[in-house]
């Protein structure tokens, strides 16, 4: 009879020590998944983003004028390309178009369609986002060429607005 309680004895003492093994190790592995769960909620995500690869579309509208795809080119800018061209003719002489940076301004052609795709378009396809993205400039660059091109379109306004 002590042999048997000694085994029960040594039996449950082995079943403790194993329990609070166990007890431990669920623990462990519970403060695991509270902190991998503070780190998702953190980051919002679980694999780091890769922005998609695009390439700038600007150079599209003068493959349009070439392929007299004239539809895709008004679509874009709201004007014919004899208009734009006229357009282009008047502005690219104001003072606003140049600088005596070491940096460049970008052509006048350029600004121009920045700005007519800007004016042309509203809702979801008019984001700075979305416009610096097809004329492969960064969104302060389309800030400053619809700002530009505004100041010389309303100083010129005689001259180069016709109804």
């Amino acid at each position: 009879m002590v042999d048997t309680l000694l085994s029960l004895l040594e039996t449950s003492k082995a079943s403790f020590v194993a329990g609070l093994t166990l007890s431990h190790q669920i623990l462990t592995f519970e403060n695991t998944i509270v902190a991998l769960t503070d780190e998702v909620e953190k980051s919002c995500y679980l694999a780091a983003c890769t922005k998609a690869p695009h390439a700038l579309q600007l150079q599209l509208l003068k493959e349009w004028c070439l392929n007299n795809n004239l539809e895709k080119f008004h679509c874009k800018l709201c004007v014919d390309p004899d208009v734009f061209t006229s357009l282009i003719r008047k502005l690219e002489n104001h003072p606003i178009f140049s600088n005596n940076s070491n940096n460049p301004q970008l052509p006048v052609s350029v600004q121009l369609a920045i700005f007519l795709n800007r004016v042309g378009h509203y809702g979801n396809g008019a984001t700075m986002e979305d416009l610096a993205e097809w004329a492969g400039v960064l969104i302060g660059m389309v800030y400053n060429c619809y700002c530009w091109v505004m100041i010389v379109l309303l100083q010129l306004h005689d001259n180069v607005i016709h109804f």
